[in-house]
This record gives structure tokens, C-alpha cells and sequence, in this order.
């Protein structure tokens, strides 16, 4: 089975059989299949060639299957060569070439370290010479983000100009469960076993992560050998944790001792006495590195090339002869080892196998050692006397993502390695010899997830390491020679660079272009050379996107640019305002040549004809408009809507208009009649945007719900329905192959989907406030952006197909709270799942669904046993086991959505404050109603018990907090705010009562002096607080802002009698959270924090002191962070950073507050 794209989910999977078959009927030239390694590609291939000479008919395409490893010159003479591996003359191939055409099935791609495009080296399809068609396989991990030009066609007589129209794609999609199932069924079969498909299945569903590993066919063959070996001796099968490298492991011990006992009974002679000898050895070791040293030899003498071609008289002296001669012992070895030959030519069973063998040499098992052996961990050290000829020397490893993967997973298993990895890294600092395994040792430990947070990593050599994604918080990098790294997406905030060596460093992102008003429009010439930007003062500034350099400004709107449009030819512009006018512009002058007038109210969209001879408008009154470009003439309006037009798009052809209002209808126009066409009903409500797909075949509409909505503009019906945005749809924007859909809200996030799944390929996030508009260039590689932050961003979306920017899904948080004790942090979901992860490494452990949707809030028990949650059905509370996972009993009664729990301090008792403003007591060990507080007249939005456990006071939303008595169930106000009141927080520390409030809109927090009622102070932010928390202690308190946090101090005022008095001071700002803040935890009885996100994304800080003599200052340092990666560097050090390009300057200028770059830019 295939899909479409990386990204693309496994629910619409078709067969890559079916696929092809449209290729071979198209008149496609070039098919590339891309799947992970082990994957089935080469299996895929020899059965493709079989079905189609089961199929071939005199006069048809002759298949052929080419093993580009084998070849020497496939860039050049690709048929020629591989015919003559058949014996073909020189002129049966001439006769070939003149007479005959060809399906060429390529496989190994990458494993032949390819990076031209072969149909263009090779000539194909030009006149007098091969006709092809032309498939080729490639592992997906050897692409990089401009893979496309090795593969498109160019057209012919169109000089360097891609023809897309010939290329087709597909990938390879994972085995689905059924076929796991499938594929056991026929491996139990195949040979007399122990077990039976239930056993196997039983282990693969319970051990963790197993059956998504296996999702790999080769991985699974791989596992179903080893996996006897794996959980043999283990009871409690939901504790073993299998990687990618250990079923590796295991697979090739066990391979080993299976031809062990195979030749035991077979041998005579000296073959005999070789055997004996390695016995002695002992066998699987000594298979295991006759198989590593094979694997760095030809790395070393082929550049990983797999094939090698060994004959043994002309290369008895040559490297090879130690792997490929007939010496006895060599000869066993090699026929014992992972190895497939054809003729001459030898390679591993798999390129995979190729890589781990190589990693080994590098890192290999702790525990492949004789029963009476000590343990003996592979000596990865190294000193400046012996780091030149260390593996990590020897290859730059950056481009061997494979043997990086084998790499990580062992340190992950193994800490010796990571510790001896960090000594190669400190080495450096002191020798230039050690730069290369440096930044190999960096790169592995980044992919790890190992995080640098804080380190001190002044003076290190690491020269082209990929870092990318990696944590780098408060980092010290001074002096570092950081030439040539990959930063994209790295935390690299408050990190301190003077003095490092920047040349070539990699950030991931373009500058932006930064306006005086909001942008609320953009659009690209139909060439990609220009981008109009509308700003909300009514002027339109055009950018040279070769160098993004204004080159005019078109003044005339009085009012907000809300849409623009080019020209097909791109020598004008169409532009609409809330001015009430349309205006046509010509391109070369800048002069305005009409102002087209007619709408009564504020023009909301514009659109040109795909003619260029007509155009459209339509706005607040109602009424869509076209207009006569040559003449200005107001055509006929086109009427129907009962209200706000919002968006308007031309069909291809130019003989429809759609457009979509507040009417909630999408109405079709007839734009040489002016009459009414079809009209559809909404299917989710109020829309924003509407634009036809450039086939013609879909439109997409944007709701106001978030949602976007694919419609088949010949049927009518919706194709596909997604949740693109928490907040509504502002823009959307097809690619030019409308493969592709591009989407911006309102809460200020742009993301790239798969028009043909509705899987997110990317999300772009920066924008500091809404974004209005999306465009896609014309080539499909940038993308462009604009906000009422007054920026317009771009974005680099060439790399959406390679898997080299697909962002993780993640189930956005609801809340966050610490267990008792500190070691664990409870998330709670939309999805229903509570999560765990532990405080110190951040590592996930497990999450139970407690709910069936959104957790609206959590408690939990002052001895950490139990969880109190509310889900969907909002008026109940569920208290869990959290050991069992199982519910212990209902809290029933309230009558209003419950907003607050809280446990006592004693754990006897639980409270609840509900939308039926009362408070209900519950004894914690039976579930039973103890009593209901009734007073507030309000619904109830905090609760909070005293340390003692004898009073619970309680926070409502029209002001007042109240202290309920538990024993003389009396009741007073002791704070009132005197109004509507968001939310309360409330602390109860040993410092005494405080509490902070909320309004809504406003960007200030209240704090109260609970003990006499009175108002202590105002803390006002440049955002709306969405949340706020005390710390333990009562002396900090986290606000949560959109995407920041500020974090205040209580400072005392010795000098007051009776002390308690002071004031708040902020002294931590953090603004790199790119994401909505939906909840700030303490840690108990420690200055640490986490932050969630409604994207899902979770941290964990520590507040460090960075006291001098004159002052008291405080800094915020990452701990650890759990989410889709961004490029965060606020306040990060880069003044003395020396060779930063300019281009990178203003990066770092725009993109990061606070961050400190040269001054020459």
C-alpha cells in the first residue's frame, strides 16, 4: 500500500500496483516511489518486473530492473550498462536504442550516492535517443529539502524549466495492523515453531512501541526471529522497551548461532579446523566483526557505496581479499554473514544492515560476551593521542542519518556512551584533531535528545554538526567554532555566542518584511518575482522577491488594503479597500489606471479572471461585482447574498465565480451571463475564505470555527473535513499543483496541509498576533504571510514532501499540576488523556484516558494515589485510581459545569465549585456529599483548602472570596474585587494567604491582601493574562500570557512595622513560548515551573539566581522541553559572533527579542 506523501496519514492508502499502473498509462515520464529503509522497496521492484513480463506483448515496453549500486556511469550511459551486464553487443544495443522503448525500474537510489538527475544526464526521451519511462526507489531519509530537481523532467525546449507534469510520487506507507497480522500468519507457516500467531501477536501488542516498530517489514522479519529471545526470562512484558538497534542486536546474534549449528556436523578438512578455530574465538564474535570490518571498509574505500565487485584473481592483493577470498576461515565467515551475492558482486542483505554493522564499530551491545565473561563495554574513549584515528574521526556522520539513528538509540540505552560522547565534545575545546568526532558526537547526542541546557560548552569544535531541534537554554557557546551548523529549530535563548565562529550557520528561516501599519493582505506575481503587500493605511508596497527590496508604494486607498490580485501577466494590480473603492494598477509605473466605484459599503475581496480581461469585487454591501478591465465598465452585479461577502474565487476556466458570505451560503455566478448558478449550504457555519484549487476540481472553504472544508465542485459534496485552526480560518491558499493547501488564523498560526488526506505537513509559527492572508509562490517552494503584527513572513516550504519539516501531532493541553511530592507532572488533554512525565528528565511515562474528550480540570491526592478529573460530562467529578487506572466512584450533584476541585491537605476531603454557584464537600474515601455551601451568587471559578484543612475558600466570578468554616460552618467575604472577575488564584502557603485576580479583556492582574481584604496591587502585562499560579513558597507568582510568561517577586518592606508589606516586582520576563500558555504549575517546595500549551507542548524551568554587588537579579533556564521544536533565541549573546552573515543578523534582529547581534548590520 502507498500514499501520497510523507506527511500523509495511513486512512487513505491506495495500491502502489494501481499507482503504477496509471504511471505506465500516462504520459508521465519519471515515477518516484520513496519509503523508509526496509520498507520493501527492492522486493516491490523484482515483483514489478515479473507482473509486467507476465504482461508483456511483442511491441511493448521491455521492463528492466537496474540495481544502480552496480553500475559505474548510471549518470551517463545508465541502459547501455546495465544491457551489457546481459551480454548485449554494441549493436543489438544501437538496434535497442533505435527501435524498441522501456520501463526502467531503478532501485537503490540513494545507496548508490546519487544526486544527479538521471533522466537529464541520460538524454531520455530526446530525440535519437532512449524511450523511457523511468521509476525509481530511494529511501526517503537520503533526501534533502530540494530533492525535486533530481527527479522532474525538464521540459524539452524549455531551457532549465521542471515539468512537473511528467513526475509522479509515492511513498511506500508502514504495514497497517492487518497486514502485521497477515505477515505472522504466513511466518509461523513457513517453518515448524514453538509458537504460534497468538504468541507472537500477544508479545507485539503488550510490549510498549512494538507494534508501531514493526510497522517496518523489514523490522518485523527482523523482530519475529529475535523476539523469543527478547522477552525470554521477563514476566512483566509491559515493562521491556525494544529499539530499532536492539531487535538489530538480536536478530544478528541470533542469525550467528543459527549457522553455527548449521556447518557444526557439515565440515571436514581445513575447513574443519577453521571452524574449530573459531569456536575457539568464538563464532558469533568473531561473525560480528568480520561483518563491522567489512562494513567500515567500504566506507572507507567506496564511500558507502554497497556493491563490491570482487574477482579473486585480479584483486588478491586489494582491501577485498580479506572479506572475499577462499581462505577457509574468511570463506566461513562470509558465508555465515548477512550477505547476498550476484555473480562478482557481493552486498549486505539490506543497506540497514550495512549501517548498524558500521555504528557498531562506533558503539555496539554491552552483552555479547561468553557466559563466563566480564562485561565489557566497547571502548569508545579517547585522548588527544588517539582521537585522529577514533571512528568519529574518520566520516562525517551528519549525512549518514541512519547510522546516527543506530547511534542515538545507544545512548539512549547505554549511559557510558553518552558520558564518553560529552568527554570527545570537551576534547575538542583543547584539540583541533578532535573537531570531526565532535561534531558527530554532538549530532548524535541532539537526536538522542540529550539536552545542553546551561552547559558550558565555551571553546568547542563542532564544525557541520546538525543540531537542529536541539536544547541550547543559557548555553555558554563562547569561542565555539560553530562553522557550518544546522540550528533550525533550536533552543537557543539567553545562549551566549562571542567570539564563536558563525560562517555558514543554518537557522531554518528568512527574514521578514516589517511594516509601519498591520498587513492584511499579500499576493505574488504569476512569475514569483514580485509580492504585493496591502497595509491597513491604505498603501500597497511591492518587494523584489530576489532580494526582498521595496520597489514601490502605490498610494490612493484612503482606508484598509482587504484584498489583492494580479494580473495574469503580472503587469497590474488589483487592489479593494474598506475605502469602498476598487482600484487597477499598473505594474512598470506604479500610476493607478482606474478606480472602479460602485460598492456601497467596504469592498472585502478582489479577484482577476484568469483571461486577465475581467475582474471581481464584493464586500459589506451585499453585492458581487465585475468590471471591464480594458474599459473600467461595471458589468452587471450579481446579487443573492442576504449578507457580508467575504471571499470571492474565479474558477480556472474564468466561467464561474464562487463566493461565500455571512449569509452562510456559497453561491456560484456565471461570469459571462451574470447569472445565479448552484447554491450550497454551509456545512459548519459562518465562512471566511473560499478559493478554487488550480485543477478545478475542489474548492476549499475556510470556517470561522477553525475548521477547513475541501468541497468536489461537481457534486457538491465535501471530499474532506478537518480542524485546521483553534480559532477561525483568515486566509487559504492552494499550491500550484494543488496537492497542497495553505492556511493562517486568527490566533496566529500558519500551516501547510495535504489537500488529498488533510494531514498538517508543516506549522509555521512567529506571528505575533493575527494573520490575515496566505500565499504560496508560484514555484510552490516559499510561502508568504501577514499579520496585523505589521509583518509579512516567509517561509521556506520546498522541504514539505522529505519529512525534513513534518511537525508531530500533539494533543493540546488542558492543565498542569505536580504530584505531591514533585517527581511526576500530570497533564491533562483534550483528547481525555491525563499524562505522565517525570520532573527530572522529561521523559513521558504512561497516560491513561480518563475521560472520552477534553479534561477540564484535575486534583490530586496529598498522598499521589489518586486523581480527581472532570471531562464531558461536566457537572460529575470521577476520582481514579491512578495505580489501576480505575474509578473509584462519581461525585454526582452539581448542576452547572464543575470548574474547581481540590483535595484537603489531610486528604479526608474533597471540594468542588460548580456554574450553580455553590461549593460541595465530599468525604475523599467513600465519595459521599457532606454538605453544600450556598452564598455566591456567581458561579464558583477557584477553590483552594487552608494549609490546616479547616477552612476551603472559594473564588467566584462576580468578585467576592469567600471563607467557608468547616467547623462552625460559618461563612465571610474576605475579599471582594467588586466586579466580573475572570478567574481567582489562590495561595495558602505558610506565608500567609494571597490571592490574584483576573478580568476579563483586561491586561492587568489584581493582587489582594487576604487577611484584611484590601487591594495590594496592579500588575499590568502587555498581553491578556490567561492564566496565573503561585509558587509554594507564596513569594513568586507566573502569569501566562498568549506567548509569554512573566514571573513576578514579592519583595518585603523590612522597614513596616508588623512586616507583610512589599510590593511585587517583575524580574523574569520569557517570551520564546510559541503557543497559548494554558497553565503554569510550582513545583512543591522548589523555585521550578512547568508551562503548557494549547499546542501541546510542555516545559519545565528552574528560576536561577544571578545576584552581583549592586543588584538582586533573577534568570529563567530550561530544564527540559516536550513538543514540536521552534527556533527560540531571545536574549541570546551573538554581538562578537564572528562571520554571521547579514542575512542571518537580521534573523536574529527580528525574529528573537532581546537578542544581542552586531551592530555593523
Amino acid at each position: 500500500m502507498a500514499k501520497l506523501s510523507l506527511q500523509d496519514t495511513d486512512d487513505d492508502l491506495f495500491p502502489l500496483m494501481d499507482k503504477v499502473r496509471d504511471f505506465l498509462a500516462s504520459d508521465g515520464q519519471v515515477m518516484l516511489v520513496l519509503g523508509d529503509s526496509g520498507a520493501g522497496k527492492s522486493t516491490f521492484n523484482r515483483h514489478l518486473e515479473h507482473q509486467l513480463w507476465q504482461e508483456y506483448k511483442p511491441g511493448g515496453r521491455i521492463p528492466l530492473l537496474v540495481n544502480l549500486p552496480s553500475l559505474e556511469r548510471p549518470q551517463k550511459e545508465l541502459v547501455k550498462e546495465q544491457l551489457r551486464t546481459y551480454d548485449f553487443t554494441g549493436d543489438q544495443i544501437q538496434e535497442l536504442k533505435k527501435h524498441r522503448q522501456f520501463m526502467l525500474i531503478c532501485d537503490g537510489y540513494d545507496e548508490s550516492q546519487l544526486t544527479s538527475n538521471l533522466h537529464t544526464t541520460n538524454l531520455f526521451n530526446r530525440s535519437g535517443q532512449w524511450d523511457v519511462k523511468l521509476l525509481i526507489t530511494c529511501r526517503s531519509q537520503y533526501l534533502g529539502p530540494d530533492y525535486r530537481g533530481r527527479f522532474v523532467p525538464l521540459a524539452v525546449n524549455q531551457y532549465n524549466r521542471a515539468a512537473n507534469y511528467l513526475f509522479m510520487k509515492a511513498v511506500i506507507a508502514p504495514f497497517s495492523k492487518e497486514q502485521i497480522e497477515d505477515y505472522v500468519e504466513r511466518y509461523v507457516l513457513l517453518e515448524p515453531r514453538i509458537w504460534v500467531k497468538k504468541d507472537y501477536m500477544d508479545k507485539l501488542e503488550t510490549i510498549p512501541n512494538l507494534i508501531d516498530l514493526v510497522k517496518n517489514p523489514f523490522l518485523l522479519t527482523l523482530c519475529l526471529e529475535a523476539l523469543p529471545d527478547v522477552v525470554q526470562g521477563k514476566s512483566d512484558l509491559s515493562r521491556i522497551r525494544v529499539t530499532r538497534v536492539q531487535l538489530y542486536d538480536k536478530f544478528v546474534w541470533h542469525w550467528l548461532e543459527v549457522n553455527k549449528l548449521r556447518l557444526q556436523d557439515k565440515l571436514c578438512g581445513d575447513k574443519l579446523a577453521a571452524f574449530e578455530e573459531l569456536l575457539e574465538a568464538g563464532f558469533e564474535q568473531s561473525g560480528v566483526k568480520f561483518q563491522q570490518d567489512l562494513a567500515t571498509a567500504i566506507f572507507v574505500h567506496q564511500d558507502g557505496i554497497p556493491v563490491v565487485d570482487y574477482i579473486n584473481k585480479h584483486e588478491e592483493l586489494s582491501w577485498k581479499a580479506a572479506f572475499f577470498s577462499t581462505a577457509c576461515e574468511t570463506r566461513l565467515l562470509r558465508d555465515s554473514s548477512l550477505l547476498s551475492r550476484a555473480g562478482t558482486q557481493y552486498r549486505f542483505v539490506h543497506r540497514s544492515i550495512l549501517e548498524y554493522f558500521f555504528s557498531r564499530t562506533i558503539c555496539g551491545p554491552t552483552d555479547e560476551q561468553g557466559e563466563f565473561d566480564p562485561p565489557v563495554f566497547p571502548d569508545t574513549s579517547a585522548t588527544s593521542a588517539t582521537i585522529s584515528s577514533h571512528p568519529l574521526s574518520q566520516r562525517n556522520l551528519v549525512v549518514e542519518p541512519s547510522v546516527i539513528h543506530f547511534l542515538a538509540e545507544r545512548v539512549q540505552l547505554y549511559s557510558e556512551f553518552k558520558e564518553k560522547l560529552l568527554a570527545i565534545i570537551k576534547l575538542s575545546k583543547t584539540d583541533d584533531q578532535a573537531a570531526q568526532a565532535a561534531a558527530n558526537a554532538i549530532t548524535i547526542l541532539v537526536k538522542a535528545g540529550v539536552r545542553f541546557n546551561g552547559a558550558d560548552l565555551r571553546g568547542i569544535r563542532v564544525p557541520g554538526a546538525d543540531m537542529s531541534g536541539g536544547q541550547f537554554d543559557s548555553a555558554q557557546l563562547q569561542e565555539a567554532d560553530l562553522m557550518g551548523v544546522n540550528f533550525a529549530k533550536s533552543w537557543i535563548r539567553q545562549a551566549d555566542f562571542t567570539n564563536a565562529q558563525m560562517e555558514r550557520v543554518q537557522f531554518g528561516e528568512m527574514p521578514f518584511l516589517m511594516e509601519s501599519y498591520g498587513v492584511s493582505s499579500c499576493a505574488y506575481s504569476p512569475d514569483g518575482t514580485s509580492l504585493a503587500v496591502g497595509l491597513g493605511d491604505g498603501r500597497i508596497n511591492i518587494y523584489v522577491t530576489s532580494i526582498w527590496i521595496r520597489t514601490h508604494t502605490y498610494a490612493g486607498h484612503q482606508k484598509r488594503i482587504n484584498g489583492i490580485a494580479y494580473s495574469p501577466t503580472g503587469h497590474q494590480l488589483l487592489s479593494g479597500s474598506s475605502d469602498g473603492t476598487v482600484r487597477l494598477w499598473d505594474c512598470k509605473s506604479g500610476s493607478c489606471v482606474f478606480i472602479l466605484k460602485g460598492h456601497t459599503d467596504e469592498v472585502l475581496a478582489v479577484a482577476f479572471s484568469p483571461s486577465g480581461k475581467q475582474v471581481a469585487s464584493a464586500g459589506m454591501d451585499k453585492t458581487v461585482r465585475l468590471w471591464d478591465v480594458q474599459t473600467s465598465a461595471n458589468l452587471p452585479s450579481l446579487t443573492g447574498h442576504a449578507g457580508c461577502i467575504h471571499s470571492i474565487s474565479y474558477s480556472p476556466d474564468g466561467r464561474a465565480i464562487v463566493s461565500v458570505g455571512d449569509d452562510r451560503m456559497i453561491r456560484f455566478f456565471d461570469t459571462q451571463t451574470g447569472q445565479p448558478g448552484e447554491v450550497w449550504a454551509s456545512q459548519s457555519g459562518d465562512m471566511r475564505r473560499v478559493t478554487y484549487s488550480p485543477r478545478g476540481l475542489e474548492i476549499a472553504v475556510g470556517y470561522l470555527n477553525g475548521e477547513l472544508l475541501l468541497y468536489n465542485t461537481a457534486t457538491g459534496k465535501p471530499m474532506r473535513k478537518w480542524e485546521a485552526h483553534g480559532e477561525g480560518v483568515a486566509g487559504v491558499s492552494f499550491s500550484p499543483n494543488s496537492q497542497w493547501v495553505a492556511t493562517c488564523g486568527f490566533e496566529g498560526i500558519v500551516k501547510v496541509w495535504s489537500a488529498v488526506t488533510g494531514s498538517v505537513l508543516s506549522v509555521f509559527t512567529g506571528h505575533g498576533s493575527s494573520v490575515y492572508q496566505v500565499a504560496i509562490s508560484p514555484s510552490g517552494l516559499q510561502l508568504a504571510s501577514c499579520s496585523v503584527d505589521k509583518t509579512t513572513r516567509l517561509w521556506d516550504v520546498s522541504s514539505l514532501e522529505t519529512g525534513m519539516d513534518v511537525e508531530s501531532r500533539s494533543d493540546p493541553l488542558t492543565s498542569v499540576l505536580f504530584s505531591p511530592v514533585g517527581r511526576v507532572l500530570f497533564c491533562g488533554s483534550k483528547s481525555g488523556a491525563v499524562r505522565q512525565y517525570d520532573v527530572v528528565s522529561g521523559e513521558a511515562g504512561p497516560f491513561v484516558v480518563y475521560e472520552d474528550s477534553l479534561v477540564r480540570c484535575l486534583a490530586i491526592s496529598p498522598d499521589g494515589l489518586r486523581i480527581a478529573s472532570v471531562g464531558t460530562v461536566n457537572s460529575a467529578v470521577t476520582v481514579w485510581d491512578i495505580g489501576s487506572s480505575r474509578d473509584e466512584f462519581i461525585l454526582r450533584g452539581h448542576t452547572g459545569e464543575v470548574n474547581a476541585i481540590a483535595f484537603s491537605a489531610d486528604g479526608y476531603r474533597i471540594a468542588t465549585g460548580s456554574d450553580d454557584k455553590t461549593v460541595r464537600l465530599w468525604d475523599a474515601r467513600s465519595g459521599i456529599l457532606d454538605r453544600v455551601f450556598e452564598g455566591h451568587t456567581y458561579f464558583v471559578s477557584s477553590l483552594a483548602f487552608s494549609s490546616d484543612s479547616r477552612q476551603i475558600l472559594s473564588g467566584s466570578g462576580n468578585g467576592p472570596i469567600r471563607a467557608w468554616d468547616l467547623n462552625s460552618r460559618d461563612c465571610k467575604v474576605v475579599v471582594d474585587a467588586g466586579g466580573l472577575t475572570e478567574g481567582w488564584t489562590i495561595s495558602t502557603s505558610s506565608d500567609g494567604l494571597k490571592t490574584a485576580s483576573k478580568t476579563l479583556m483586561s491586561y492587568c492582574v489584581e493582587l489582594w491582601d487576604t487577611e484584611s481584604g484590601y487591594h495590594q496591587q496592579t500588575l499590568e502585562h502587555d498581553e491578556e493574562p490567561w492564566c496565573l499560579a503561585f509558587s509554594s513558597c507564596g513569594q513568586w507568582m507566573g502569569v501566562g500570557l498568549p506567548r509569554s510568561v512573566w514571573l513576578w517577586n514579592f519583595v518585603s518592606d523590612k522597614t513596616a512595622e508588623g512586616g507583610g508589606r512589599g510590593k511585587w516586582r517583575c524580574l523574569v520576563r520569557i517570551r520564546d513560548i510559541y503557543g497559548d500558555v494554558i497553565g503554569i504549575a510550582w513545583k512543591p517546595d522548589a523555585l521550578q515551573f512547568s508551562i503548557g500549551c494549547a499546542n501541546g507542548s510542555l516545559q519545565m524551568w528552574r528560576l536561577a539566581e544571578t545576584s552581583t554587588s549592586s543588584s538582586d537579579e533573577w534568570s529563567a533556564q530550561l530544564v527540559w522541553s516536550n513538543g514540536n521544536p521552534v527556533l527560540a533565541a531571545s536574549n541570546a549573546n551573538f554581538a562578537k559572533a564572528i562571520d554571521l552573515a547579514p542575512a542571518n543578523q537580521h534573523i536574529l534582529n527580528q525574529r528573537c527579542k532581546g537578542a544581542v547581534v552586531p551592530t555593523a548590520y
